[in-house]
Formats: structure tokens, C-alpha cells, sequence
């Protein structure tokens, strides 16, 4: 008797499960740039803040150079934490994108999961039916059987 079909589909299961494993790899490390990411945006953030308040509590004797030298670092601060966040928004779009991917992998491995269960219930429903057919046959046997010697 050849190989049944949920038997040949469980081939098709583990591909579909590496499929998703490795979608999920994808996922989990790039979830983690993203939050390395989040992580520089914050630490610049902080920085700045710090260094806006150590300025602002030097309000005596500021000569013109160092308000200059001052306004331009700010402005530097700013470029820096606009491209960070740049980056950042770009990493989340190619985030959701990846969490899409692993998604779609999942439900193909639950779709063929599914596809098993069903196809081993349907081959389980046509031999139970092949044997109550075998077993009548027996049955009806037994009693012509029992027939003919009385």
C-alpha cells in the first residue's frame, strides 16, 4: 500500500516549520538592532538634555565664541538625532516587514498542521468503514455458515 497522504504532507510540514524558524530568526535579530537603535536615539536624547542643562545653568560670562562653538554642538545634536531617528523609522518599516514574513510562515505551517489532522481523520473514517465492511462480511459468513450446519 503506498505511503498515505498525511504521511507525505508531514514532508511538506517540516519544510514549512523551517520556513517559519528561520523567518523567525530573521525577526527576533532584527528586532534586537531595532531596539540598539531606540537605545542610541535615547542615550543622544539624554545627552542632549544634560548638556542643554549644564549650558543653561552657565548664564554668567558667556563670551561670544563659546555661544557660537555652543549653537553650533546643539545644531550638530540635532542633525545626529534626526538621522538616528531616521534610521530608526526606516528599521521599523523593514521590522514590520519581517514580523509580516514570520506571520505568514506561521499560518502556513497551522494551515498544513490543520490539512493533516483532517487528512488522517478522513483516512481513519475509510478504514474504520473498511473494516465494518470486513467485519459484516465475517458476520455474514458466520451465519451461513451456521445456516448450512443446521
Amino acid at each position: 500500500m503506498s505511503e498515505s497522504r498525511a504521511k507525505r504532507m508531514k514532508v511538506v510540514l517540516t519544510l514549512t516549520e523551517r520556513s517559519e524558524e528561520q523567518a523567525g530568526q530573521q525577526l527576533s535579530q532584527f528586532t534586537a538592532q531595532v531596539d540598539t537603535e531606540a537605545e542610541q536615539l535615547r542615550q543622544l536624547d539624554e545627552y542632549a538634555n544634560q548638556y542643554l542643562n549644564i549650558y543653561a545653568d552657565r548664564k554668567t560670562a558667556v563670551r561670544p565664541q563659546e555661544l557660537i562653538a555652543y549653537s553650533g554642538f546643539i545644531q550638530r545634536l540635532g542633525v545626529a538625532r534626526e538621522e538616528q531617528q531616521a534610521r530608526l523609522d526606516r528599521m521599523q518599516v523593514q521590522l514590520d516587514r519581517y514580523r509580516q514574513a514570520w506571520r505568514v510562515a506561521h499560518q502556513k505551517t497551522e494551515s498544513i498542521k490543520e490539512l493533516i489532522v483532517r487528512l488522517q481523520c478522513e483516512e481513519n473514517a475509510v478504514i474504520d468503514k473498511r473494516l465494518q465492511k470486513e467485519m459484516d462480511e465475517l458476520v455474514g459468513q458466520a451465519y451461513i455458515r451456521r445456516e448450512d450446519q443446521n
